[in-house]
């Protein structure tokens, strides 16, 4: 809740220390670039998905063990390091993300694909893109009834507050920091939790 709440003020200007100038008002469609790369030739790649938890994860863990692929695997989307994708059906709840992988994957034909422009800090926009108030906008521009599409077009239409370069660099190292303490303090729980659960079999006994 911390990082949300900060995370909002700094995407606004706050907390930053060289704000005079420099930022501007565009659209998505500005600063990222949709692409369609498919694996016309069949060739054999890591089969991911995009989930509004951790992102880019292979396809086995979201759905316990199992690959879920069509027999023609050349209508696959092939992604690779620092490209983005989303779930148009999905992205309303956030699922979207950016790979990090060293080698490419595979994703369904389904998602939608895009890298940033050169004048974009790849970390700064995975964090904008994730944030509550970019989900919510989301739905907005989304299309359909009971379930939301968002294609690109309609993607590439959401206003962007666009900091200088420097400063997307400033905000990103501040939410990588909070990005860290959140891991670090869930391993301490898990670490407690199997001393909790240790000290009570042995206290039972």
């Amino acid at each position: 809740k911390l990082k949300s709440a900060i995370s909002a003020q700094l995407y606004e200007g706050h907390y930053i220390t060289d704000n005079s100038n420099g930022w501007k008002i565009v659209r998505l469609g500005d600063i990222t670039e949709n692409f369609s790369i498919r694996n016309k030739n069949s060739g054999s790649y890591p089969m991911y998905s995009v989930t509004n938890t951790s992102g880019f994860s292979p396809q086995h863990e979201v759905f316990e063990g199992k690959e879920i692929k069509d027999e023609d695997i050349s209508i696959y989307k092939i992604i690779h390091k620092g490209e983005f994708a989303y779930n148009p059906a999905r992205i309303n709840v956030g699922s979207i993300g950016r790979y990090d992988g060293e080698a490419p994957c595979m994703i369904s034909s389904l998602y939608v694909c895009f890298r940033p422009t050169a004048e974009v800090d790849s970390d700064w926009l995975l964090y904008y893109l994730q944030s509550a108030k970019k989900i919510y906008q989301y739905g907005i521009f989304g299309e359909g009834g009971v379930r939301i599409y968002l294609f690109y077009p309609n993607f590439s239409r959401i206003e962007a507050l666009l900091p200088p370069l420097k400063v997307q660099k400033e905000i990103a190292s501040i939410l990588k920091s909070f990005n860290r303490k959140i891991k670090l303090d869930e391993l301490l729980l898990s670490k407690y939790q199997e001393q909790k659960k240790f000290l009570l079999s042995n206290m039972f006994i």
